[in-house]
């Protein structure tokens, strides 16, 4: 397992919990052999010299004043950890690793959740197989768009368990700009899924912001394509770039709660993505 990631945005802390990365193929996230390859940055830290995408999953933490939130977590593991028998044990070890970094799930206040796109670890299982809240003291939000969304959709990884944290009575909404958080707020996109959001922290004049999946491995940065990846490509492209811009302009900490360890990034000036640990 890779070592705990801490960093410091100002005065708010964020520490990235790893729980382990994996290699895939690149269509798992859009991508083909070619298109890894011709990313000049993307070996070793993003992907393999035989054209896989290097993922991760991890919880990322994000302290500010007395409240703990946790952005994604486990996101889109489904089909990792979070179904068969297994899932129990698995999602033990993630509270275990949290414990080890100093961070009890007991005192995560604030769950975040850019869209849905399977559960993560917003919810465990319980040993009859139900669904209960993962964090037992924390409120769920998702942007008010996302819910609106939720309530009608016929087909969404991880449907069933977030309408089981509906029903537990946890679920928060959201609205376009929302400070969730003292220096923490949660902006709407769209674009990736209706509701899409991402995660803004800002604090002492700087700067770092979660992507949730408008990019889910930092090569879709520098892909200027992502058809296969979004509801609305061309916005979801115009909303990337626009952020890649304004990172570079701004030394904004770039995070994706899928991406391998150390899961940020600084953009440099030529538009390389630089991993945040290989930066300092």
């Amino acid at each position: 397992m890779d070592a705990v990631l801490r960093l410091d945005i100002g005065t708010v802390k964020l520490t990235r919990v790893p729980y382990f990365d994996v290699a895939i193929d690149g269509d798992g996230v859009g991508l083909d052999v070619e298109q890894v390859r011709r990313v000049p940055w993307a070996e070793p830290v993003w992907a393999t010299a035989e054209g896989q995408v290097n993922v991760g999953q991890a919880v990322w933490v994000i302290e500010t004043d007395d409240r703990v939130l946790i952005v994604d977590p486990c996101g889109a593991a489904d089909a990792f950890i979070r179904t068969g028998p297994e899932a129990i044990g698995h999602q033990e070890r993630v509270f275990d690793a949290m414990a080890t970094a100093g961070v009890a799930r007991e005192r995560v206040d604030t769950v975040v959740l850019t869209h849905l796109d399977g559960i993560g670890l917003a919810a465990a299982m319980d040993v009859d197989g139900g669904w209960v809240p993962a964090f037992p003291n924390a409120r769920v939000v998702v942007t008010s768009a996302e819910l609106e969304y939720l309530e009608t959709a016929p087909e969404v990884s991880g449907l069933t368990e977030f309408r089981a944290l509906v029903d537990h009575g946890v679920v928060d909404t959201a609205d376009t700009l929302s400070e969730v958080a003292p220096g923490v707020r949660l902006e709407f996109t769209g674009a990736h899924s209706p509701g899409h959001a991402i995660v803004r922290i800002d604090s002492g004049g700087e700067h770092a912001v979660l992507l949730g999946h408008l990019a889910v491995s930092p090569l879709h940065l520098a892909m200027g394509e992502c058809e296969q990846m979004h509801r609305e490509s061309k916005a979801a492209c115009a909303v990337l770039d626009a952020l890649v811009a304004d990172a570079r302009a701004n030394d904004t900490v770039v995070i994706g709660p899928l991406w391998p360890y150390p899961g940020a990034v600084h953009i440099d000036a030529n538009g390389a993505v630089v991993p945040f640990a290989v930066s300092q």
